[in-house]
């Protein structure tokens, strides 16, 4: 068994993680994935009535969170990942104080008119107005 320690992971890591599982459709999945012992985009779509591109999105987000392997390109086929993740105040706290120690050192070292530069970008990214390519 795998287990995921919430204090070695990133605050990003754990919102990433539970906005996976905040999903039904991607509870389904991993549920379907926990009862085989490997699944494909197409068997998706076919058993949970998935069009083919969401069941492929989601795959990858699931694969990109940790919660599924993926074991080969084409066919897109992916495993499920035994995992158990223990949440406590104490080790979610220290994520969040990693990250902000973080963004201390960013600020400290190279100013608070970078990190506000990198901020904007990451914001037009994640709005889709501009892509990782672009930005760099």
């Amino acid at each position: 068994m795998s287990t995921t320690d919430p204090a070695s992971l990133s605050r990003k890591q754990l919102q990433e993680i539970g906005e996976q599982l905040a999903n039904d459709r991607k509870l389904e999945i991993l549920t379907y994935a926990a009862a085989h012992k490997q699944l494909t985009v197409s068997e998706l779509k076919r058993e949970l009535d998935l069009p083919h591109s969401t069941a492929h999105e989601y795959c990858r987000e699931l694969h990109e969170a940790g919660l599924l392997d993926r074991l080969q390109e084409k066919p897109a086929t992916y495993a499920a990942v035994d995992f158990s993740i223990e949440l406590s105040l104490d080790k979610i706290a220290s994520a969040v104080k990693e990250e902000s120690q973080t963004l201390e050192y960013v600020t400290q070292r190279y100013g608070a008119e970078i990190l506000e530069e990198v901020v904007a970008l990451w914001d037009e990214i994640e709005s889709g107005e501009l892509t990782y390519r672009e930005a760099s």
